[in-house]
């Protein structure tokens, strides 16, 4: 049973006591302060509604408490099996908890990993981390993943520099091998429109990371201001906003549009007061509410408390001043928007207070109300909301479930969803993908035309599969030639011999210390290096979508197609430069498959990387690659008839291909293999599909496991031998 919270009522009429020269509808108002058991220094909304939070130091081996914002009743859950002070945690798909590091003592964490399970209130089993972290990170990814990044091991400044990503799926971890680096604790993480992570902050210099793979770090774009310690950051329509922090405090705000090609950020309007320690949290009507914090130079200095809110509307870009709470709200201190619009703001360093705020908004019409609407949604898919008020309404909007410590939350989202009326109501746009929407728990709010939201119906968002698939990875491992020697242009060919060549994972290049890959770096600088990346692909592709990291120069080829090429004006040529400089530009792009240059089976891509001059001192390749395939399968329109299995042939003799066709297929491309499919051979390219045969010079060796393969030029169709069959070596006479 619950205990009721020692103040008499959370109703939407209570008076907090505050003298206040505005309405209520133009500053909102305060309830009084109610007294906790335990700081909230983490709390986390619950699909229920409830929020559950935990404290700070010692409270963190205690129970946890479920506090019911209707019923202002608090409720203990059983306390965790080690101490989650200063850990990490975000939801899974499935509205669980996931709870990455704790406590032992300041700067000193712990490997354990712990998810809490809102439907049972028990603690689910997770295997330990690579080693101990104090103040990690967790972000939900696209596919329901969480990765967790940074914190301190046993000391301060002693990192634990390996991310890791938790899959939900085996309830497992992987190591990001690639991309180990030393990154400040709690850093500030957004799932990007570009699937990367961005990490804003607290450093002026921001950062992606490319969480496939084994992981890849490169550069983003420098904020005009310094680092933002203990700054808010915000993710809204793949926007991020970075609001005061510093020490001393700024009042300074910045934003930069990740869904930009070449994002930079730009100052907004400051706020009245420069703050750091605050909380920075979305409105159901997409303002930004700021609370708490101190104007003051020092850590966490109270004689600077703000206790006035303040909130941005990011459609004029102006911040507005909002009615003061009762208490200093900064380190340790937490905000959770509810799910009826109101705010709970509680905790702080040795602080067991809360207090909830009324915004404005509440005082200025009434309510639309949600009558219907899904339990689920799905990315992609148009879903019906059933509301009288729809004639009335200015937007849908979609905010992720609160999981905040520290003034932050990585999880946190807003996204505004197009809709349009129905007699019903509302039919509503979902998010295009899980890009947009990680899979978990969300609030689905209504807002009026005067600003008013409705009560939040709670949904779960659901994974979806993507339309494309991850074919390579900025960390995939690729042969590369550094020798400063011209290859012609035989090392286009497939069928090259590269294996002479080094290896490594990518990013590859020199002088930027961001390598995965450091390759060789002459003085004067080579002009080119080349890049080889063989791949296999099962169905033909209808669409691809390429990323390329690269400084100075690039040109890309796919099956000898060239598909990609920037500052190449000079000529492909071996000792031509770079017609341009760039530094570690990153771009990612849609191909033209008008000239479709993929092939069903083994593909081979191909990279030249030019410096602009002899004086360069870096360089840089990755490159990663999605598709999507057709549905349909390939054999349906060509069918291999000879060889089909069983038979043997001798090396070196003349033997015909067949096959045949169901549907017209101009060209076709032919291949074996002698290793039962895993590694292709070509043996010719732009057959007339029409032709049906074609006459063979079988190689001279000896398998067991042969398979030919006949496939639609450019992509698409293609058929196997339906067995192997067998090759018999001969002895070739000398003349």
């Amino acid at each position: 049973m619950g205990v009721r919270v020692g103040w008499a009522g959370l109703l939407l009429g209570l008076s907090s006591g505050l003298a206040v020269a505005q309405p209520i509808s133009e500053v909102g108002r305060w309830s009084p302060l109610m007294s906790w058991p335990i700081s909230a220094t983490h709390a986390h909304l619950l699909h229920s509604g409830k929020v559950m939070f935990f404290g700070e130091f010692d409270e963190g081996t205690q129970s946890p408490r479920l506090w019911d914002p209707l019923a202002n009743t608090l409720t203990p859950i059983p306390a965790p099996p080690f101490n989650i002070f200063c850990a990490g945690h975000s939801f899974l798909e499935d509205g669980r908890l996931l709870i990455t590091g704790g406590h032992v003592d300041s700067h000193v964490g712990v490997p354990d990993a712990i998810i809490f399970n809102p439907k049972s209130g028990a603690w689910d089993n997770v295997p330990d981390m690579n080693d101990k972290r104090w103040y990690p990170n967790n972000t939900t990814l696209a596919n329901g993943d969480v990765l967790v990044l940074s914190g301190e091991t046993d000391g301060e400044g002693l990192f634990n520099e390996l991310p890791q990503r938790y899959v939900a799926a085996t309830n497992s971890w992987q190591n990001l091998t690639t991309a180990q680096r030393k990154i400040p604790y709690y850093p500030h993480m957004f799932l990007a429109p570009n699937n990367k992570l961005f990490f804003s902050g607290p450093w002026r210099s921001s950062q992606w990371l490319d969480p496939d793979g084994t992981g890849t770090w490169f550069e983003a774009p420098y904020s005009h201001f310094g680092g933002r310690s203990y700054g808010g950051h915000v993710y809204f329509d793949g926007k991020v906003l970075a609001v005061g922090g510093g020490n001393p405090p700024t009042e300074t705000v910045e934003l930069i549009d990740l869904n930009l090609p070449s994002p930079t950020w730009a100052y907004q309007t400051p706020m009245s007061v420069a703050r750091r320690q605050h909380n920075t949290t979305f409105l159901p009507d997409g303002k930004v509410l700021v609370t708490g914090g101190s104007r003051l130079e020092g850590f966490n200095n109270a004689e600077g408390a703000v206790l006035f809110p303040e909130v941005w509307d990011p459609e004029t870009n102006v911040w507005k001043k909002l009615a003061s709470n009762n208490a200093y709200r900064g380190y340790h201190s937490s905000s959770v928007l509810l799910p009826d619009g109101r705010v709970l703001s509680a905790g702080g360093r040795n602080v067991r207070t809360a207090e909830v705020f009324e915004p404005p908004y509440l005082f200025q019409g009434p309510r639309p109300v949600i009558s219907t609407a899904p339990d689920e949604i799905k990315p992609g898919t148009p879903f019906s909301v059933g509301t009288p008020s729809g004639a009335q309404l200015k937007k849908v909007t979609l905010i992720s479930l609160a999981s905040v410590t520290h003034a932050f939350d990585s999880s946190q989202r807003f996204l505004t969803l197009p809709h349009a009326l129905t007699q019903e109501g509302l039919t509503v746009t979902a998010p295009e993908s899980n890009v947009a929407a990680p899979p978990g728990p969300y609030m689905l709010f209504l807002i009026s035309k005067e600003g008013v939201p409705s009560v939040a119906k709670m949904v779960m968002v659901k994974k979806v599969p993507p339309r494309f698939t991850r074919v390579l990875a900025f960390s995939d491992v690729w042969k590369y030639d550094d020798t400063n020697v011209d290859r012609g242009t035989s090392w286009l060919s497939a069928s090259y011999n590269d294996a002479s060549w080094k290896s490594g994972p990518g990013q590859l290049g020199y002088g930027d210390g961001d390598e995965g890959t450091v390759l060789n770096a002459m003085v004067p600088a080579q002009p080119s290096v080349y890049f080889r990346k063989k791949f296999t692909l099962t169905k033909q592709v209808s669409a691809a979508m390429l990323e390329v990291l690269f400084d100075d120069g690039i040109q890309v080829w796919i099956n000898e197609v060239p598909v990609f090429s920037r500052n190449m004006g000079k000529g492909l040529h071996f000792a031509a430069f770079a017609s341009g400089s760039t530094n570690n530009q990153y771009i990612r792009e849609p191909l033209p498959l008008a000239s479709n240059p993929f092939r069903t089976g083994e593909n081979i891509l191909t990279a030249m990387v030019k410096q602009v001059g002899s004086s360069s001192t870096d360089l840089t390749f990755a490159l990663g690659l999605e598709v999507e395939t057709a549905s349909l399968p390939s054999q349906d329109l060509i069918q291999v008839l000879s060889p089909n299995g069983g038979e043997s042939w001798a090396g070196g003799s003349r033997a015909t291909l067949r096959w045949a066709l169901k549907s017209p297929v101009p060209k076709v491309d032919l291949a074996f293999s002698s290793d039962g499919g895993t590694v292709w051979t070509p043996i010719a390219f732009e057959v007339p599909g029409e032709q049906g045969t074609y006459p063979w010079r079988v190689p001279n060796l000896q398998s067991t496991q042969v398979l030919v393969r006949v496939s639609k030029t450019g992509g698409g169709s293609s058929d196997v031998s339906d067995a192997v069959f067998s090759i018999v070596r001969t002895q070739i006479q000398e003349p």
